[in-house]
């Protein structure tokens, strides 16, 4: 009998536990500061009439400097849009961890794979910035 190849580092198993773990952790983090946000918005403006969203035109919202400033000053629209920034932040979160725990693994066809769709992720996150159509 011929044993298979046992790949060194953590197990597939272990590392499925802490991809559901950091899913299931960006997601409900996402969701209460956005909730937050809301509550807070609903207590302090709830009253005025809705703001004209045809363009988006606040400057404090525009970067993400500004808008963990605003959140920090438990402002509603940092605070939403903070948690918008988490939600996006989730799987790139863990594309980041599969090329480490496959890198450990040994297993560098799977590296080379999750590389590029990192590669991708972040291109199409940045590509604003890079053609100079982001708020920069």
């Amino acid at each position: 009998m011929s044993e298979q190849p046992r790949h060194s580092g953590p197990s597939d198993e272990r590392v499925e536990g802490v991809i559901g773990d950091l899913l299931r952790i960006g997601v409900a983090s996402s969701a209460f500061v956005v909730l937050l946000g809301g509550m807070l918005y609903l207590m302090n403006d709830g009253r005025l009439p809705a703001p004209d969203l045809h363009q988006f035109e606040p400057e404090e919202l525009r970067r993400p400097v500004h808008i963990v400033h605003e959140a920090a000053s438990l402002r509603s629209p940092g605070l939403i849009m903070l948690g918008l920034i988490v939600l996006i932040a989730t799987p790139v979160t863990r594309v980041i961890f599969s090329v480490a725990a496959f890198a450990l693994q040994r297993d560098y066809m799977y590296v080379l794979f999750t590389l590029f769709v990192l590669s991708v992720l972040l291109y199409s996150l940045f590509s604003g910035y890079l053609w100079g159509t982001g708020p920069l």
